[in-house]
């Protein structure tokens, strides 16, 4: 497994447009792009770090590449206006050394 954080720089006034458009983004980002799917956090500081998951680095390479469907790529245009680009930034791209992530309670 492949992972990508990012940190998203928000423009002043658009943090309603970027929470709105992400999940939808993300959702096209995994029927049309093979992701895994991401999860969206805020740290102490009020940044925005996103944790994206990827079966491999071949896939997520090659996903800037597919365009999802007109609905998506919209949502995607949203996302964008919101965001400074310019200071959004990619923090890490790491392979995934041991997955030990569990939704339901562990059987001890």
């Amino acid at each position: 497994m492949f992972i990508v954080m990012f940190e998203f720089v928000v423009k002043d006034g658009c943090k309603d447009q970027f929470l709105a458009a992400w999940p939808k983004v993300t959702q096209g980002i995994y029927l049309f792009k093979g992701s895994l799917g991401s999860r969206l956090h805020r740290d102490k500081n009020g940044a925005f770090i996103a944790y994206a998951q990827w079966p491999n680095e071949e896939t997520y390479r090659k996903a800037s590449n597919i365009k999802m469907s007109e609905n998506y790529e919209k949502q995607r245009q949203l996302m964008h206006e919101s965001l400074n680009l310019e200071s959004t930034r990619t923090i890490h791209e790491m392979e995934v050394e041991i997955d030990y992530l569990h939704r339901r309670r562990f059987d001890v």
